[in-house]
């Protein structure tokens, strides 16, 4: 994805008017990468100095500052002891994964018959296609598998999971690896947009959001056996400009139709590469 209209927009005004603090601090944020965040302070200190600064706009942005860093460091403290395990991306980067719940343990156990070669296949087509300033759609994402190998191209990754379980593994595995714009979303997509129910079961592989599971699910929110997650159509979530996926992996254990149902417009662009997983087994159950 190219650089976008306002940031060389921003970057133009600094150039033709050094003293303008707002065309400074505009130029500036927000960060795209931790080395854009750790010359936040500098600018800052530029921006007061200039004749038009306002000292409580000033004030504002070291607050928000202040803020992004405190968030990194609390995630890193809560998940900085966790025990991990590591595969190797294409490019050389060490991953690590890990393995403080059931379903990471489990995850971990299938990945360990097949080695470095598990998945290998996928990944490179993956990491061959994405690059900093693309999107990365992962449809069914699970404990974050083929999102870290995204991230690690410095494409922007959201990382689309029913099971809530697998959340948290999936904000570790981007705190452990400084992954800043890999984003778990506690979501479904389908081919419309809505609230779906899904058994509560054990995070493992393959468990999900399979139409045999739906078969057994209740609308009724008094239901103790369900849970209720937020459905999504990729259309309506990404179809726009800045969001507007490069690439889409989906991987929904039977509902992939659906998901592509939700996805006519981005389709129809002709500019996205799609990578389905598909179960033909599930599909029509």
């Amino acid at each position: 994805m190219p650089i976008s209209q306002s940031s060389l927009d921003a970057k133009r005004r600094v150039l033709e008017a050094p003293d303008d603090a707002s065309a400074l601090l505009a130029s500036a944020w927000p960060p795209r990468t931790r080395a854009d965040l750790g010359r936040l302070p500098a600018t800052l200190r530029r921006a007061a100095t200039l004749p038009d600064a306002v000292d409580i706009r000033h004030r504002a942005w070291l607050w928000r500052l202040m803020q992004v860093v405190t968030v990194f460091k609390k995630r890193a403290a809560r998940y900085g002891k966790t025990a991990t395990w590591s595969m190797t991306a294409p490019n050389g980067q060490e991953i690590l994964f890990p393995l403080g719940e059931p379903g990471a343990v489990a995850f971990k156990a299938m990945a360990d018959e097949y080695g470095q070669d598990y998945e290998k296949a996928l990944i490179e087509y993956v990491v061959t296609r994405l690059g900093p300033g693309d999107v990365f759609i992962d449809v069914g994402a699970h404990v974050g598998y083929i999102s870290a190998f995204a991230a690690t191209t410095g494409a922007s990754v959201f990382a689309i999971e029913l099971q809530r379980e697998l959340i948290p593994l999936i904000e570790q595995l981007a705190t452990l690896n400084a992954f800043d714009t890999l984003r778990p979303l506690h979501a479904g997509a389908s081919g419309r947009a809505g609230l779906g129910a899904i058994p509560r079961i054990n995070a493992s592989p393959g468990a999900g959001f399979t139409s045999a599971n739906r078969s057994i699910t209740s609308d009724d929110p008094r239901s103790i056996a369900d849970d209720f997650v937020p459905m999504i159509t990729l259309d309506d979530a990404f179809g726009r400009d800045r969001l507007w996926p490069s690439m889409v992996k989906i991987d929904a254990e039977g509902h992939e139709i659906a998901v592509i149902d939700g996805a006519h417009r981005i389709i129809e662009h002709g500019t996205t590469t799609f990578a389905v997983e598909f179960h033909p087994h599930l599909v029509g159950l």
